[in-house]
This record gives structure tokens, C-alpha cells and sequence, in this order.
């Protein structure tokens, strides 16, 4: 039997309305770790045996999770088994309301979205969609006292306008902001030509360390390939950063993707059973 972190991340399922061609789920390379994708039941049985085991922290991830109509039953489930840890949702936002904001902060369920564009939007996510309900379901957080913290993907796509997403996340007032590049894992490794260099990447946080935060706090993940996996040489010549520190896959946090299998990390395929 495996030890569990304190801080489990549930890839509840791999369905997502998005098709960010940025994507890091490592399904999009091993479709297998995706299914079958487990029922209810099966998922409130990990989250029992999450919260026996003394896990602290869980947050609620896919895919995009509320395209699962019994996410709110999961959410719930989760909270009485671990009434006084963290339980949070990472969430395109697309799929919420002001309802399920307050369901949300009834139950204290934090909550965490993505920012991924301006003009850009739609490209950055591949779908039709614009960014105006993103800004609205973070400035809609605010406005109920239950802000979301946000997060910004930054690639070559979004690269020319990414100083306008950040000031559109102060505006939305985010309650926190981080910003990081575009991994080459997932989806992204068929096309790592969308992702920034380390020195671009740096040029990026040093654009942005120039615009007032407003109080509002923002960290910055240096991240492009992870060394939990093995990496060609040609992307460790292209995107591997000499100061990154190790990562703490496994240790600080795991993550149990849709077919209930552990992963160390995000971007590992090595599955192992948890029970």
C-alpha cells in the first residue's frame, strides 16, 4: 500500500467543453489512463479512504469536473469526511452559476479558474467561446465575497496580449493570480512549438513584476518540462530551466486520475493501485 500525500488532486473525469491545444492531462497521450472512468460510488470510496488515511487537502479536477452532474454530491461528500481540511474546485467556470458560487461558499469549497485569453480566447481554448464569461464568473466570486484564484497559461498564442490578461484578472478582482508557461506535456507535446523558452518565459514575469499588483498576490511557475519523466533531448535543449527546483510530485501532493489509479504527478503515466 502506498503512502498518500497530505494533498490529493481527483481527476474526476477526462470529459472537458474545452480543447485548450495546450492541455497537460497526460490522456491525451495515453488514452488508457482515462478510462473506465469511475462511478460515484468508486470515487466517494477513494474519498473515505482519502480522509482515513489523513489526507488534508483535496481539490476536485478533470477534465472539466462539473461536467459531472454529481460533482456537487462528490463536492459534499468530501467536505463531511474532511470537515475541517481545504476541498477545492478547479474550473474552467463556463458551467457555473451564482447559485453554485454560494453552494460553493456555503460548504467553504474553494474556488480556482483559468484565464486564458483576451482576443486570444478562443484560440487559447479551442472552442467559439469569448473570455466575458470567465470575467464575469471571477468578478461574480468577488461580488459574493468568495473570490477565485486564477490562473494564466501563457503561450505563443496569447504571448502579444498576455499583459492585458493579467490586468483583466486585477480587474475581475482575482483573488490571487498565477501565472506559468505552457508545458510540454499532454496535448502540447504534438505541438511544442506553441510553448515558450526558458528566456522568453523570463521576459514574460519580468513584464509583468512591472505592473502594480494591487495588492492582489501573484507567483509565478517556472515549469516547462517535468523531470518526473523521462525528456527527449531535443526539449530538454529547448525548455529545460537549470533553477527549477525539484519537483514534489509524491511527496507534497499525488493525484488519483478518472479510472482511480495513482500518479505522483500530473505529468507521470506510471499508475499504481493506492489501496
Amino acid at each position: 500500500m502506498i503512502e498518500l500525500p497530505q494533498r490529493i488532486i481527483l481527476e474526476v473525469t477526462a470529459h472537458c467543453n474545452f480543447r485548450c491545444p495546450f492541455c497537460y492531462c497526460v490522456w491525451h497521450e495515453f488514452p488508457e489512463l482515462a478510462c473506465p472512468e469511475l462511478d460515484i460510488d468508486s470515487w466517494k470510496e477513494i474519498i473515505r479512504e482519502c480522509a482515513k488515511r489523513g489526507v488534508t487537502t483535496i481539490i476536485f479536477s478533470g477534465g472539466e469536473a462539473t461536467t459531472r452532474n454529481d460533482i456537487w454530491e462528490l463536492l459534499d461528500f468530501a467536505r463531511a469526511r474532511i470537515p475541517l481540511g481545504t476541498i477545492s474546485l478547479f474550473t474552467n467556470g463556463s458551467l457555473m452559476t451564482d447559485t453554485r458560487i454560494k453552494w460553493c461558499k456555503k460548504r467553504w469549497i474553494n474556488l480556482d479558474t483559468s484565464l486564458q485569453g483576451l482576443k486570444t480566447f478562443g484560440k487559447q481554448t479551442g472552442t467559439r467561446r469569448t473570455c466575458e464569461k470567465t470575467l464575469s464568473f471571477i468578478a461574480k466570486c468577488a461580488e459574493l465575497q468568495w473570490p477565485a484564484d486564477v490562473s494564466i497559461t501563457v503561450s505563443k498564442i496569447n504571448l502579444h496580449e498576455i499583459d492585458d490578461v493579467y490586468l483583466a484578472a486585477l480587474r475581475s478582482r482575482a483573488h490571487a493570480i498565477q501565472l506559468n508557461p505552457t508545458m510540454v506535456e499532454g496535448k502540447s507535446r504534438s505541438c511544442p512549438d506553441i510553448a515558450l523558452t526558458p528566456a522568453e518565459w523570463k521576459e514574460v514575469k519580468d513584464r509583468i513584476k512591472k505592473i502594480p499588483d494591487r495588492d492582489i498576490p501573484r507567483w509565478f511557475s517556472d515549469e516547462i518540462i517535468c523531470d518526473c519523466r523521462q525528456q527527449p533531448p531535443s526539449f530538454q535543449h529547448l525548455f529545460a530551466n537549470s533553477s527549477m527546483e525539484p519537483c514534489q510530485a509524491g511527496k507534497s501532493f499525488g493525484v488519483i486520475g478518472p479510472s482511480g489509479l495513482f500518479r505522483k504527478c500530473l505529468h507521470t503515466v506510471e499508475n499504481l493501485e493506492w489501496r
